[in-house]
């Protein structure tokens, strides 16, 4: 299975993101929008997995759930990767929550580095994706509008399964690990 690991956020979340879509959608040309069921903070693609080698993942990763309690996490501002100047793709930055998030992510790395899985090379930075296009071009002023700094609970983090389509990917959860520190 195509699979990758990430943090789920509220609907309530999503629903205000398709608003920022819809009014950046007017601005930027080219974009292929993110469907709200798509939406959430990616820790870890893994590509290519077997169903034994997932649940080896779930098991070497079950001792984060114990390290961590849920937090809290907050919109921050409209970005861009590589670069607002050169934006391939569009995302929200968070503002709360990202040294938990970093944490989380590098637990994740120690733990299945052990396993033969390698370390991501690129820096992590925790985002929400809201779309993507094939060329690289500036994102318009007009299209970095102010967004609420809405925040939102992190309790959780998933494997997705990723079924590729024509219509898009359809993520379909396959195990969650609580954050759910007792002490």
């Amino acid at each position: 299975m195509r699979a990758f690991l990430a943090m789920e956020i509220p609907n309530d979340i999503k629903e205000y993101l398709q608003s920022v879509i819809k009014t950046a959608a007017r601005y930027l040309k080219g974009v292929k929008w993110v469907e709200s069921e798509g939406m959430h903070i990616t820790l870890k693609f893994f590509g290519e997995i077997g169903d034994d080698t997932a649940w080896h993942i779930k098991d070497e990763l079950l001792h984060i759930g114990t390290k961590y309690s849920p937090f809290s996490a907050s919109l921050k501002q409209i970005d861009a990767f590589p670069t607002k100047g050169r934006a391939r793709v569009i995302i929200v930055s968070l503002e709360n929550g990202v040294d938990n998030i970093k944490d989380i992510f590098n637990d994740i790395e120690n733990s299945i580095f052990a396993m033969g899985i390698e370390k991501d090379e690129r820096p992590f930075v925790p985002h929400i994706t809201l779309g993507r296009r094939k060329m690289t071009s500036p994102i318009p002023k007009e299209a970095l509008t102010e967004i609420e700094k809405k925040s939102f609970t992190v309790d959780d983090f998933v494997l997705f399964k990723s079924t590729l389509t024509s219509h898009g990917a359809i993520y379909t959860p396959v195990w969650k690990i609580k954050l759910d520190k007792t002490h």
